[in-house]
């Protein structure tokens, strides 16, 4: 009886896929269905494509298209605010970084090496510019209603309510992010600054734009000390710096410098400095556990139990005639196995994914030097921040492009590079011009937009270094009439 339905039911799927071939003969391929052909005549819009992994979220396909639209504007010279401008490849864009960065494409695609983006985490808090990307709940519903989702059940709540904080700050950020891409060099780098509040779904959405294989990792910045008035007794100090290379293949960061200080030659060793280096490791085999004579006292020694000697058995007998191993003259001692620095692989050692000698409140104190007068501008990054990451990630020459300038702490970062090493980096600063709350400190102090504010500290920050690339060239975009 089973089989009788089931053939019944095979038949009946048959002569639905003829009716359908007769009716769309152009979407078969032979006796098969070609989908990509029925996607092609059904339309974009009519097929629901269904992607093996991603992060998904209402109007995403609108946030792609926003990168795609070509920007009806173009950057326009402005010389009373620019600084030594015919000395200086330093570019100060005021404008969305939307639109700034479809045209700085024309001139640097592929030219930029390093890209800072610091973003709004979405906190809900008002900082000197708008920090809150939510949705209000009514505007949020009837924007829903075009979905269809019926009733409303508890798991679709959780996704409604997530969706409200979540949607506006992920359309904001996604289209700038694909059109970062284009810029880097082959040996380019993305750092991005976030928290707790977008960090998965950042992560997530720099997947899809630069591929996972191109993650590098996560520096963990503490930016704060530990707070007491904790309600719940839990106290978040620190933040996110993602990073992704453009092809991690090509990206190798210089390292810290090792440190030497307990190097020495007390014995004139004509390989140089050493420091005792343990003569066992942690795994080996029964090979490595033989006994190793000391031929002056003849004593025996074997490595500790769980121990194996990390060396094998031919090298004892070598390194005893180079004096690379020292026997005791008197029975009870051990051995003494030299490590010469110039045996190390490297002078310099790993750089750590954990920044903890930075706090945050250094970049307030940087301001308060360079504005005795009152700061315009709360909680920007600290320089020494960024000129620790900048160094490890770019040459000389290169140009940093920073996407949400802020207080410009890039420029103000790359100036001090230049002075103290030498270097002759240059930065691209993009900033909105976003106005300032008439209640502000900043306002109050006579700016009336973040991009004000930017760049003055620019200027200021300028004329303390005696680099030649101390200048900057501002551009605002204008639209074409």
């Amino acid at each position: 009886m089973a089989n009788k339905a089931s053939l019944l039911k095979s038949y009946k799927k048959q002569k639905q896929f003829r009716e359908l071939k007769r009716i769309l003969p152009q979407v078969f391929d032979g006796e098969l269905l070609d989908i990509q052909k029925l996607k092609a005549f059904v339309g974009e819009d009519n097929f629901i494509d269904q992607a093996n992994y991603e992060l998904s979220w209402y109007d995403k396909k609108l946030a792609v298209e926003a990168a795609k639209e070509k920007c009806d504007g173009e950057l326009v010279f402005v010389k009373e605010k620019s600084v030594l401008s015919n000395q200086s490849e330093n570019l100060f864009i005021e404008g969305d970084n939307l639109d700034v960065l479809k045209l700085l494409k024309n001139d640097y695609q592929e030219k930029i090496k390093l890209i800072y983006i610091d973003p709004p985490y979405n906190t809900g808090k008002n900082f000197g510019y708008s920090d809150n990307y939510h949705l209000a709940s009514e505007d949020y519903l009837e924007y829903l209603n075009y979905s269809n989702i019926g009733r409303v059940d508890e798991l679709t709540q959780h996704k409604i309510e997530s969706g409200e904080i979540h949607t506006q700050w992920l359309n904001m950020i996604f289209p700038r992010l694909i059109l970062t891409k284009d810029l880097l060099t082959h040996k380019g780098v993305v750092l991005i600054s976030i928290d707790e509040s977008e960090k998965a779904n950042l992560q997530l959405m720099c997947n899809e734009i630069y591929g996972e294989e191109n993650f590098v990792g996560c520096f963990i910045w503490e930016n704060k000390s530990i707070s007491n008035d904790s309600t719940s007794l839990f106290s978040t100090v620190h933040e996110y710096i993602l990073i992704y290379a453009k092809d991690k293949t090509e990206l190798k960061f210089k390292g810290e410098e090792k440190d030497f200080s307990n190097y020495s030659n007390p014995d004139n060793d004509i390989n140089g400095d050493w420091v005792p280096d343990n003569p066992t490791a942690a795994s080996g085999n029964e090979n490595s556990r033989f006994p190793i004579i000391n031929p002056i006292t003849k004593e025996e020694y074997l490595p500790p139990n769980g121990r194996y000697w990390a060396f094998s058995k031919s090298r004892v007998e070598e390194w005893t005639q180079s004096g690379k191993i020292i026997f005791p003259g008197e029975t009870g001692k051990r051995f003494l196995l030299k490590k010469y620095r110039k045996e190390l692989k490297s002078e310099r050692k790993a750089f750590s994914s954990i920044i903890s000698d930075i706090p945050g409140m250094k970049g307030t104190k940087e301001l308060k030097e360079l504005y005795p007068e009152g700061i315009p501008f709360k909680h920007p990054k600290p320089t020494d921040l960024l000129i620790k990451l900048f160094d490890q990630l770019t040459e000389n020459e290169d140009f940093v492009l920073d996407v949400f300038a802020g207080s410009a702490s890039t420029a103000h970062a790359i100036y001090k590079m230049n002075k103290n090493a030498g270097s002759n980096r240059k930065f691209i600063c993009i900033q909105n011009n976003e106005e300032l709350a008439v209640n502000s400190p900043a306002y109050k102090l006579g700016y009336s937009s973040i991009n004000d504010i930017a760049i003055d500290r620019i200027q200021r920050a300028g004329k303390l270094q005696s680099a030649s690339n101390s200048g900057v060239n501002y551009f605002k975009i204008e639209c074409l009439k």
